[in-house]
């Protein structure tokens, strides 16, 4: 009240640099002050204003005037706003210059928590449908290329390469796929890369998925370990088909191993769910061993890896793994994981575990009704290094099995068990103990 008293008006808008914009109509009224503005959260509106209704006069007044200061605008808390408008209305011959001026410090740009909101706007600006010249991209990837690794790992640069996947051309964002190719564990198993590997996988070429997928077959036993590289090897078993069967075989080889561990398990599960007929059938196998079962069954891990199993096996791999479930029945009844599997048996044998019939008793019905007689686990030996030694995209192989079968001592499988609670869980649940239920058999 004494404000307005004294003639002072309360709603006034000043900006931050004294300028009563109440009294601004147009923006030959703050020319020679744009600059100061651009800094100012009311000033910066205004000027974006000015730039949507009236483009013509407005563009080249606020470009000549921001463009000396267009890389510290660019990481301005309000400024950025107005960089990323700018190029939305600026001419092409304008974004070369701000190309020009801003690409030598394009790095330091993207890693800013501001900047990396306007560096993103320019490389969206520099897609194909904007005809940008060469000069413009060669600068843009000279700048990110030599500390590309650094910006996939940060929490603002990651995003300034996820915009170049998408936006630039096979040409001009090779260099990311060449980093993530080479250094794959580092960019995989990273919080920020393994989602930037996985957009690796979806803007590629074919030449480019193979390049950056092949080091993932490669790397499967090391990678389904890690907090952040499991999700990798899901992705690439979810997106990329034609090399499913390659990670199948390494998986199932240590299979037991693996289901036992807290993020590998969650690979398995996704294996069981994806896996070609045979492939399914080589890892139910290996799970339906007499001898380790009780040890998966009463695992925090790998009871979820015998419930999906359950959920996914056909006859007559699923009745092996029921025979060897059986005798041990009585010890998992007090105990909630041995609920849950007793559930799913219930599930799949509605009369009863004890009313099923054997593996061998399957196989003889299969043989009685005249259709083709499912392998055995003495016929499935091999399937293995069959499957793994599948030539896909161009690959030859010949490595493949070796590395399955020394993925143990290669990649330290047990030497290197994963440290509790490590890592965050991206949309998907991280198996600790008694977090998760399966729906009925047939759901995803």
């Amino acid at each position: 009240m004494m404000g307005m008293m004294g003639g002072e008006d309360p709603f006034r808008k000043k900006s931050a640099a004294g300028i009563d914009l109440s009294k601004i109509a147009t923006l030959d009224q703050v020319v020679g002050q744009v600059n100061a503005l651009s800094h100012d959260q009311l000033g910066c509106r205004f000027l974006q204003k000015q730039l949507e209704e009236r483009p013509k006069t407005a563009v080249p007044t606020i470009f000549n005037e921001v463009i000396d200061n267009i890389v510290e605008l660019m990481m301005d808390p309000f400024g950025n706003y107005l960089c990323q408008k700018l190029l939305d209305f600026c001419s092409n011959e304008q974004r070369r210059e701000i190309v020009r001026r801003v690409a030598p410090h394009l790095m330091a740009i993207s890693l800013n928590i501001h900047g990396t909101r306007a560096a993103q706007k320019l490389i969206e600006r520099l897609g194909p449908e904007n005809d940008p010249t060469e000069e413009e991209l060669a600068a843009v990837v000279n700048s990110l290329s030599p500390s590309v690794i650094q910006l996939i790992q940060d929490l603002n640069g990651n995003h300034v390469v996820q915009r170049s996947l998408q936006k630039l051309g096979p040409r001009y964002n090779q260099f990311i796929y060449d980093a993530a190719a080479s250094r794959c564990f580092v960019v995989a198993s990273h919080r920020h890369g393994c989602c930037v590997f996985q957009r690796c996988v979806d803007f590629a070429t074919p030449q480019q998925k193979h390049q950056v997928v092949m080091e993932v077959v490669s790397k499967t036993v090391q990678l389904v370990q890690d907090a952040f590289g499991n999700y990798v090897v899901q992705y690439v078993l979810e997106q990329v088909p034609a090399y499913r069967p390659n990670i199948v075989a390494i998986i199932a080889v240590s299979i037991v191993e693996l289901s036992r561990q807290k993020f590998s398990s969650n690979v398995v599960e996704k294996c069981l769910q994806l896996a070609s007929p045979d492939g399914q059938a080589l890892m139910v196998t290996q799970l339906a061993q007499k001898d380790q079962v009780l040890l998966l069954l009463q695992d925090p891990y790998a009871n979820y890896v015998i419930q999906r199993a359950l959920q996914v096996a056909v006859s007559p791999q699923l009745e092996m793994l029921l025979d060897a479930i059986r005798p041990h029945l009585p010890i998992l009844r007090n105990t909630s994981y041995g609920r849950r599997i007793q559930s799913r048996i219930a599930k799949r044998c509605p009369g009863g575990i004890d009313k099923a019939c054997s593996a061998e008793e399957a196989v003889a019905r299969f043989a009685k009704r005249g259709g083709p007689i499912p392998r055995l686990p003495e016929q499935l030996q091999g399937l293995s290094s069959d499957l793994v030694a599948q030539q896909l995209g161009g690959v030859a192989p010949d490595a493949f099995e070796q590395l399955a079968r020394t993925g143990l001592d290669r990649h330290g499988l047990l030497s290197q068990a994963p440290m509790p609670g490590a890592g965050m869980t991206l949309g998907q649940d991280s198996h600790m103990p008694g977090s998760r239920e399966y729906g009925s058999p047939g759901e995803g």
